[in-house]
């Protein structure tokens, strides 16, 4: 009995396996300049669960899967469902996503201020487009 339940369980750890590759992306990401972010980033039209839904079931119908009514007239709970489920992640990206950012010592700063009497009190803003590494969690 052992043998089989050990069988079974290596075939889904295989089976796993192979979806994990499959829907896994071997491609990099493609670099984005910094002057691009900063110009470009303001007109970003933002994250649409309504359109992000009906782009899925476009596809759904450039496939041939059947997109309207149900052939008894009932409503297409898969349709419902699709956008239910897109809401949702979009809701938790919007609403849990971190982004960490890390900006690098060494950027320029420009410092103007002081005390005659004392140490110099410092403000400083960054003099040229700084660029700083971020991990979405």
């Amino acid at each position: 009995m052992a043998d089989k339940n050990s069988g079974v369980f290596g075939a889904i750890k295989t089976i796993v396996a192979i979806l994990k590759g499959s829907l896994s992306s071997n491609t990099p990401l493609q670099n984005i300049p910094t002057a691009t972010i900063l110009a470009g980033a303001p007109f970003r039209e933002g994250l649409s669960a309504i359109d992000i839904a009906s782009k899925i079931i476009q596809r759904k119908k450039d496939l041939g899967i059947p997109i309207g009514p149900l052939p008894s007239g009932g409503d297409n709970l898969e349709l419902m469902m699709e956008t239910i489920r897109v809401e949702e992640i979009i809701n938790a990206i919007l609403t849990k996503l971190k982004v960490k950012v890390a900006i690098p010592p060494g950027i320029s700063v420009t410092a103007t201020g002081g005390n005659a009497g004392g140490p110099v009190v410092v403000q400083g803003v960054t003099t040229s487009i700084v660029k700083g590494q971020g991990i979405a969690r």
